[in-house]
């Protein structure tokens, strides 16, 4: 009995180190996700074209945060019943006084119409847009967006306001985002034009 015993120890002794190897040959989640990335990286540098497709998926995501930026901004104005404006920011804190929209935007409101960001007026941040992506602003959202409960604030007597988004160094279609006197956001295809146009 006492060899059966230690045969029995034997086996389950076996068991233990066979899933031991087992544990110690699988992969760690970590090590999947670097794997992945790694073959990632390699069919962007295979594949040719890869970097036209992830830049009109950077152009759509700017028109898109864009757009939505436009948005909100209208929509705090009418819920708050007071000037809210979007405006070019580099730190997400204050407003940039060039019209360069190109580092990111913020929205806030402007209760007491002093034109300064205030930590409690602050709505929402939006990071910059990718290095190749560059963004036009023409009319009344030149140098900022302003929106009240009528609509789109006027800027050197342009009712309206467009923002065209495109792609340095590419014959893309660019993006188009018009605001409208009464303040409606609306995204415009735009065939042929690109940033050496602008």
């Amino acid at each position: 009995m006492s060899i059966r015993k230690g045969a029995g120890r034997m086996k389950k002794g076996t068991m233990k180190n066979h899933n031991q190897c087992k544990l110690v040959t699988g992969f760690t989640v970590v090590e999947l996700m670097v794997a992945l990335a790694a073959l990632a990286i390699v069919i962007l540098i295979a594949v040719p074209g890869s970097s036209a497709v992830i830049e009109k998926y950077q152009l759509r995501s700017t028109s898109n945060d864009l757009h939505h930026g436009l948005s909100l901004a209208r929509t705090e104005s009418h819920s708050r019943s007071m000037v809210v404006r979007l405006c070019p920011s580099s730190n997400g804190h204050t407003c940039r006084s060039d019209g360069n929209w190109n580092h990111g935007w913020l929205v806030y409101s402007d209760g007491n119409g002093d034109g300064a960001v205030q930590d409690i007026e602050l709505i929402r941040v939006f990071e910059a847009p990718p290095p190749k992506i560059r963004i036009m602003a023409k009319g009344a959202v030149q140098s900022s967006a302003s929106f009240t409960t009528a609509g789109l604030m006027h800027e050197d007597d342009s009712p309206e306001g467009e923002f065209l988004i495109c792609i340095t160094d590419s014959n893309a279609s660019a993006k188009k985002v018009n605001i409208d006197a009464d303040g409606w956001v609306h995204a415009v295809p735009v065939g042929g034009q690109d940033c050496r146009q602008g």
